[in-house]
């Protein structure tokens, strides 16, 4: 009996020295063959990213193409120890949402964004190798990231800014005036002091806009003397009523070419405007960038630096609408000449998700 009891006792430890040992592999898997795929999942993404970004950049030059520069740009980065290597079903072209996330494939020309699907899998003979788990009869793991990058072609866009375009209007409804008890009590009136918008410009939060060109001259109140886009900095204003329409204050040199970015939206249903900004000083309008807010006016000018440097100017998150018009004070239907705007959108790729 005693020897029976005891070779049942070694059975049991026996027992529990193997599942210990179950258990323990278990832990150093977790802490070894999971790090290794997390590890190599970023690895996957990095390679992701780049593909889907010089793959974006061919877009303008079709789907072969940019498969082409997919393959190329992934592979020169590794995951594992061995280069990414991406087939055509893991390419695919199409267009991305922004607001809803939501990345649709599309074979068409009107493909604007590029979708990269960079994985390892036991299926492809090129799952991630667990070296303590496949003790335990798992051998290798699949992993997988996905990129996508959209592609902006570049814009050019030409617009017809009358010296009469009264910033302060932009986006009001027909009948709407602007600055009433003016000293010459001559307020200006929607839709006919309305600044002009930039059609055909996409805006996209985040990108950068540039002025090729500007040219004509304004002045607000003879045509004798038309001043240059910069307008004339000995005549500084802001408007007569302040932050008005759901818009705020500028203070600027009369005369100069003026921005506004709005969204859809009535400017006035969307509550307190922004801090208002100041070019009062030469320095303040020699900028390099300029990050204006929603309802925010702000000065364009010739849209160059001093030194002749092109200035640019990023354009909000919500913005839908860009208008362009003039500084004054009030009483901007009096007022003579006009500007004729070129405005550049670069091409650009971003990673999306």
């Amino acid at each position: 009996m005693i020897g029976r009891n005891r070779q049942t006792r070694r059975g049991v430890t026996l027992i529990y020295c193997m599942v210990a040992l179950t258990a323990l592999v278990g832990f150093v898997s977790l802490g070894a063959d999971y790090a290794r795929v997390q590890l190599v999942k970023t690895e996957l993404l990095r390679a992701a990213d780049a593909a889907a970004r010089y793959g974006a950049m061919a877009i303008p030059n079709g789907k072969n193409a940019v498969r082409a520069n997919a393959i190329a740009a992934a592979g020169q980065n590794t995951a594992d120890g061995m280069a990414v290597v991406l087939t055509n079903a893991d390419i695919e072209l199409g267009t991305y949402d922004s607001v809803a996330k939501i990345f649709t494939p599309t074979n068409t020309a009107s493909a604007t964004a590029v979708k990269i699907t960079a994985q390892r899998t036991a299926a492809r003979g090129t799952g991630v190798h667990l070296s303590f788990m496949g003790l335990l009869g798992l051998s290798s793991c699949d992993a997988t990231s996905v990129s996508i990058s959209s592609y902006s072609p570049a814009v050019d866009v030409v617009t017809n800014v009358p010296s009469t375009s009264n910033p302060w209007l932009a986006g009001m409804p027909d009948g709407t005036i602007a600055n009433p008890g003016n000293p010459h009590n001559n307020p200006d009136k929607a839709p006919a002091a309305v600044p002009p918008v930039a059609n055909g410009l996409p805006l996209i939060a985040g990108q950068a806009l540039t002025f090729d060109s500007i040219n004509g001259g304004a002045n607000n109140f003879s045509s004798t003397t038309l001043y240059t886009p910069d307008g004339n900095p000995d005549w500084i204003v802001s408007n007569f009523a302040g932050a008005e329409h759901g818009k705020s204050n500028l203070t600027a040199p009369i005369n100069a070419v003026v921005g506004l970015f709005l969204d859809d939206n009535v400017p006035t249903t969307e509550g307190a405007p922004p801090a208002s900004l100041d070019f009062t000083t030469p320095q303040g309008r020699n900028f390099s960038s300029l990050s204006p807010k929603l309802r925010q006016p702000f000065f364009i000018g010739d849209g160059r630096k001093d030194d002749g440097t092109v200035q640019s100017f990023v354009v909000p998150k919500g913005a839908t609408r860009l208008f362009i018009g003039t500084m004054d004070g009030y009483e901007w239907n009096n007022n003579v000449g006009g500007y004729v705007t070129t405005i550049h959108r670069i091409a650009q790729v971003r990673t999306v998700k």
